[in-house]
């Protein structure tokens, strides 16, 4: 069964297209708004997106070039749902990347038919479930959103790979995700959805206040009796922590 987000801020409109995707076999969430949209993108997958232009918050172009920029994923067919039919809006639209373009109002047999032609056309390129070919060729295992985060940054909202979070440190109510390349991001997030989320073999809660990826520990040194002091690549963040959590980092030969 496919699945179809909604993104769409007028609600009587995404009611009524759920009600007509389920007569035909699909399986509907929907998003009143671009932030929730992306947060359901990344709980769902979805394998079509039916999205509004004109959102309250992040616009329906926002949200598609948030999707372009996760890498090595097959992202999910994307058709533009919009009143604004200018020729401008659908050059924009298309340059994006974005599969179709359905201008309001639109009868529900163009909005199936639309959504049919993708699929087919998606599927052509498609080999195997998670594989998907370029130029004959298979390019290899894909991600999939498991292995990305929403990060919903006033200034640059969007997918970040898990892989490149270096540490996250407790700041009571919120958390600040340090990213790999020096970018920061505060988050509403506590340390106990962190650790549900995270792969347990990469990251390790190194003491209450903060979590570390091991692949970002460039040296760990002896500091006193039972403490070591661990220091991350890419800057001058170091931690003090317990020998009994170096035995759960696992770097023995550090």
């Amino acid at each position: 069964m496919k699945k179809v987000l909604i993104i769409e801020d007028n609600k009587d409109l995404a009611e009524n297209i759920v009600l007509l995707l389920k007569e035909f076999g699909y399986e509907t969430f929907c998003a009143y708004n671009g932030s929730d949209g992306l947060k359901t993108l990344f709980k769902v997958q979805p394998d079509i997106i039916l999205c509004d232009i004109m959102l309250p918050d992040l616009s329906g172009y926002k949200i598609l070039s948030s999707i372009k920029k996760i890498d090595d994923i097959e992202p999910p067919v994307f058709i533009f749902l919009t009143a604004k039919g200018e020729r401008v809006d659908v050059r924009k639209g298309m340059e994006l990347g974005a599969d179709d373009y359905i201008p309001k109002p639109f009868t529900y047999t163009e909005l199936l038919n639309s959504i049919k032609a993708q699929l087919d056309k998606r599927n052509k390129f498609l080999k195997l479930p998670g594989r998907i070919i370029d130029n004959g060729e298979e390019s290899g295992e894909l991600l999939t959103m498991k292995d990305y985060i929403f990060i919903n940054d006033r200034k640059h909202p969007g997918f970040y790979k898990v892989q490149d979070i270096a540490c996250i440190i407790s700041m009571k109510d919120y958390t600040k995700v340090y990213i790999g390349d020096g970018r920061t991001f505060l988050m509403r997030k506590s340390m106990k959805d962190w650790e549900a989320q995270l792969p347990q073999n990469k990251f390790v809660r190194i003491h209450r206040q903060t979590i570390v990826n091991i692949d970002f520990v460039e040296s760990l040194r002896k500091s006193s009796s039972n403490r070591y002091t661990i220091k991350l690549k890419g800057g001058d963040k170091e931690f003090d922590v317990s020998q009994r959590s170096v035995k759960k980092i696992k770097l023995f030969s550090v």
